[in-house]
C-alpha cells in the first residue's frame, strides 16, 4: 500500500513530460499556423493561445465554446493577416512613384516641366514612367486580392522603377542635368522593394507560427 502511494507521483510526470513534448510540435486545428499550447477539454483538439478559453475550469476550443455557451454566433478568431504591412508599403510606394512621373526630370530641356518624365522619345525617365503606371494597378490589385505573388510583382516592378530612375540620373540627356523627380521616383521605387520583401518575411513567419 504505501510502496503503490510513493510509485504513483513518480509515473505521473512521466507521463505528462511524453505528452508536454508531443504538445509542442502539435498546430491549432484553425490556425495552422500556430503552435498549439492546449487541447480543447471536450473534443481533444489542439487549439492556439487565441483560440483556447478557460471556462468553468476547462478550456475549450471555439466550436466547443459555442456549444458550452449555448451562443452560435461565437466563431474561430480570425487569423492575424501579417503581409498587410508589406503590401501597404508597396502600394504607396507604387503611388508615390506615378505621382514622381508628373514632377520635372531635368533641369533643362524637354524634361523640365510637369509630367518630365514623359517625353515623346525613348529616356530612361520614359522606362521609369511607364514602368510606374503599369505597377500602381498591379500592387493594387494584388494587394485587394491578397494573393501572395504579389510580394513578387511588387519587388520585380519597384527595382524597375528604381533601376530605370537612377539610369536617368546618372545618363540624362546631352547637356541636361536630373532634377528632383527622379530621385523621388527612384525612392518610392526602393519602398516598394522594401514592401514586397516584407510581404515575402511576415507571409513566411505567419507559416511558421512565429
Amino acid at each position: 500500500m504505501g510502496s503503490t502511494a510513493l510509485e504513483q507521483p513518480n509515473e505521473r510526470p512521466a507521463d505528462e513530460g511524453v505528452d508536454s513534448e508531443e504538445s509542442l510540435h502539435e498546430r491549432c486545428t484553425h490556425h495552422p499556423g500556430r503552435p498549439a499550447v492546449a487541447r480543447c477539454s471536450a473534443c481533444e483538439e489542439p487549439v492556439c493561445m487565441t483560440c483556447a478559453v478557460p471556462v468553468r475550469g476547462r478550456v475549450l476550443g471555439p466550436e466547443c465554446l459555442a456549444a458550452e455557451l449555448g451562443d452560435p454566433a461565437i466563431t474561430t478568431p480570425p487569423e492575424p493577416d501579417r503581409t498587410l504591412v508589406g503590401s501597404w508599403m508597396a502600394v504607396a510606394g507604387a503611388a508615390l512613384a506615378l505621382v514622381a512621373t508628373a514632377a520635372p526630370w531635368t533641369r533643362t530641356g524637354a524634361g523640365d516641366r510637369m509630367f518630365g518624365a514623359w517625353v515623346p522619345s525613348f529616356r530612361w525617365s520614359m522606362v521609369a514612367a511607364v514602368a510606374a503606371a503599369v505597377l500602381l494597378p498591379a500592387v493594387w490589385w494584388f494587394h485587394r486580392h491578397g494573393a501572395r505573388s504579389g510580394a513578387m510583382v511588387a519587388i520585380v516592378g519597384g527595382a524597375g522603377v528604381a533601376v530605370a530612375s537612377a539610369l536617368a540620373i546618372a545618363f540624362p540627356p546631352t547637356f541636361q542635368v536630373a532634377s528632383w523627380g527622379p530621385w523621388v521616383a527612384a525612392l518610392s521605387g526602393t519602398i516598394v522593394v522594401a514592401g514586397g520583401l516584407a510581404n515575402v518575411v511576415m507571409g513566411a513567419r505567419s507559416g511558421q507560427g512565429v
